[in-house]
């Protein structure tokens, strides 16, 4: 029971950072274009739009990054950021490519990165690991 406890909670956790990766990348582009003040209805369709590409996009490297930190009941919160920020690298490079060096596009997807590990480690980085032991009967 335990061991599924902590699944949904892993799975609860990736699905918060991916929401909040796409709120924090929705920001950006509204501070970016200056629609901040200004109604923008849109926000309800882009941000679950961004977040399921998001998801999509950073699966498995953050399958990866989330069962090692299991394994090896990593709770260090930098870990997690900076888990973020390698996953964004490895988005970046392997999926889409860039055909432009727009520096700015890259650090907004790195930041993106950065925020949804912090999420993920707010809601289950921090418990990684912690699976009691059974006790063992001493005969």
């Amino acid at each position: 029971m335990l061991y599924l406890v902590r699944f949904v909670l892993i799975v609860f956790g990736f699905i918060c950072a991916i929401f909040a990766a796409s709120v924090f990348l929705n920001m950006l582009l509204i501070g970016s274009a200056e629609w901040i003040g200004g109604e923008s209805p849109f926000l309800y369709l882009t941000i679950p739009a961004f977040a399921s590409a998001i998801g999509y996009s950073v699966f498995v490297p953050a399958a990866l990054i989330i069962i090692y930190a299991e394994l090896t009941a990593w709770r260090d919160w930098l870990f997690y950021t900076l888990g973020g920020a390698a996953t964004a690298v490895v988005v970046i490079v392997w999926k889409w490519r860039p055909q432009t060096e727009d520096i700015s596009a890259f650090a907004a997807i790195l930041a993106t990165g950065v925020v949804g590990g912090f999420v993920y480690w707010m809601i289950s980085g921090r418990t990684a690991g912690i699976i009691p032991a059974r006790p063992t009967s001493s005969s």
